[in-house]
């Protein structure tokens, strides 16, 4: 395997995460979405996190927690930050969302440019650890405006993790899904050299699916990517049950698995560019 696809995405280690708590051609239409009225409010104050490598903010009376994760900041040679702004009311739903921002300044570096430097994203802390088969519904809409003064190296995706024993997100028997939104700068996904496993079609889309193990955490990552020119452009709306049921039909695993860790985000490479996002996500229960 060559660097590019062995460090295309060397993923954090999640364990640690739940220890603490541009348009696309056709718009969706929110009454499939499943999704339960809800309104959200908190006290935390927005704020920027960008000095220490792992920061959080648990967004108290929302199901969300928005994280800086740079598990490989000893090798960035810049900063990136991760910010709460506000909640803010759906505009084409209603429904509350968490805006955020994703602010990277990062110079490429021929020695680390195929490494990631970490994980920008917001995380569920609610409902998790539950069967799928137990699941109604995971609403999504994921909005995200792009500014780069650089070329730049990175993604948009969704992030979740599965294993038949609840709560597992570390061992060798855990799995880790990402569904890639977007991608720039030539980023591969984990088993890129192995070729394709599967073709899917989801969300209207054709999306091939890459295997491998993370040679990392030992743990096997399942990707689904659209062809490069068939890419969200800053737009996202589907139940990510659908995901994960799409995944089951292909025997990865069954509908009595958990789903253990589940989150929206950027993982950032090298570039100076600004993403401004707006997420609403959740776990309705059946």
């Amino acid at each position: 395997m060559s660097n590019r696809s062995k460090f295309a995405f060397e993923m954090h280690p999640f364990a640690v995460l739940f220890a603490l708590a541009a348009t696309s051609s056709a718009m969706p239409t929110f009454s499939s979405l499943s999704r339960r009225d809800t309104s959200y409010t908190t006290s935390a104050a927005a704020q920027n996190l960008c000095g220490t490598p792992d920061d959080s903010v648990i967004l108290d009376g929302t199901p969300w927690i928005v994280y800086n994760m740079m598990y490989n900041y000893q090798q960035t040679e810049g900063s990136v930050c991760t910010g709460f702004k506000q909640l803010v009311t759906g505009d084409y739903d209603g429904e509350t969302k968490c805006a955020w921002n994703s602010t990277w300044d990062i110079t490429e570096v021929d020695s680390t440019s195929n490494v990631p430097k970490g994980y920008s994203f917001v995380g569920l802390t609610q409902n998790l650890e539950t069967k799928i088969s137990a699941i109604d519904s995971i609403p999504a809409t994921y909005h995200w405006v792009r500014t780069n003064q650089t070329a730049y190296k990175g993604n948009v995706c969704f992030d979740f993790m599965t294993s038949d024993t609840k709560g597992d997100s570390t061992s060798s028997s855990a799995q880790e899904l990402m569904l890639w939104l977007r991608y720039e700068g030539g980023q591969l996904p984990i088993g890129y050299a192995d070729g394709v496993k599967a073709t899917i079609q989801l969300y209207g889309k054709s999306w091939d699916m890459y295997q491998g193990v993370n040679e990392d955490t030992g743990i096997t990552v399942t990707s689904l990517v659209v062809d490069e020119d068939d890419q969200y452009r800053g737009w996202f709306a589907g139940d990510i049950k659908d995901w994960l049921l799409a995944l089951v039909d292909q025997g990865l695993f069954s509908s009595n698995t958990y789903v253990n860790v589940g989150n929206a985000g950027m993982e950032p490479f090298y570039g100076t560019v600004d993403f401004q996002n707006k997420l609403g996500l959740q776990i309705n229960l059946a």
